[in-house]
């Protein structure tokens, strides 16, 4: 299996290793009701940091999942980390339909996820999972199966754009019910990501954008940096959680505050090259 990013990373982590016993085990499982198997996220984008990123993927079946299927594909994700105990609480994955990618804009549909902090379960997803799907379908990578393009409809950068801009306007009041480091640089780092995106006109990693927003607000350069290293190290250093809160709901004010009037964010024009 070809994977992204440099052969030291994929050697040094164990990401082929993980990527094949998961796409073995799909497969086995799955049989004639797997379309295919996307890798997509920060191994993808190569800001992947073996450390602590997490494998995004999405496994597209031609039908929903039945009841002996979801207990199947749930042994196996719990095979996979005991064979593999670093990925523990880094797999990301979500399986959906066919006919779930092809409709989310139009009504709701049961997919079924695990990632980092939950367990596996089934839930309604439609034109709320825009985000996911359009980074899916435009940076995916078939492990298994045809391209991701032929599966899902093209989305108008446009409405990628709105959909950023609203989901991080959410952050305004999320980010004072926060109460742990790892959530506090997670809303910073994903607000920092939300705003690059609606001002540029196209999507980049946490990493870039953290750089990016310490640049753009030199006096949350400090702030922002010590996010990054709290998604490593979240005891790096004797900060409370109630000592950055503040910091944190300054930064995302300030952040949300440089957002356009939504029909402008609409008509952004992705970057050269993007």
């Amino acid at each position: 299996m070809s994977i992204p990013g440099s052969a030291q990373i994929a050697e040094s982590s164990g990401v082929a290793q993980v990527l094949n016993s998961l796409v073995a085990g799909l497969s086995g499982i799955l049989q004639k009701n797997l379309v295919g198997v996307y890798l997509y996220g920060s191994l993808v984008t190569e800001d992947f940091d073996a450390r602590i990123s997490d494998l995004d993927l999405v496994v597209v079946t031609n039908l929903g999942l039945d009841d002996a299927a979801f207990r199947a594909l749930h042994e196996l994700h719990q095979q996979v980390i005991l064979g593999y105990p670093a990925w523990d609480n880094r797999l990301e994955l979500a399986y959906v339909s066919r006919d779930a990618l092809k409709t989310f804009r139009r009504k709701q549909s049961l997919i079924a996820i695990i990632s980092p902090g939950e367990p596996f379960h089934q839930l309604q997803a439609g034109n709320d999972w825009l985000i996911s799907w359009y980074a899916l379908r435009e940076t995916g990578i078939a492990l298994r199966g045809p391209d991701i393009a032929s599966l899902i409809d093209p989305i108008e950068p446009a409405h990628y754009i709105e959909a950023v801009q609203s989901h991080i306007e959410r952050y305004r009041n999320s980010v004072k019910s926060a109460n742990s480091k790892p959530k506090l640089s997670y809303i910073v780092l994903t607000t920092a990501r939300g705003l690059y995106t609606v001002l540029h006109g196209q999507p980049t990693s946490k990493v870039k954008a953290g750089a990016w927003a310490a640049r753009t607000f030199p006096k949350r350069a400090r702030l922002v940096k010590l996010a990054l290293r709290w998604r490593a190290d979240p005891q790096s250093d004797g900060l409370s959680v109630d000592e950055i809160r503040p910091r944190a709901e300054a930064f995302v004010n300030e952040s949300l505050a440089m957002l356009p009037k939504k029909e402008e964010a609409a008509k952004a024009e992705p970057a050269p090259g993007a």
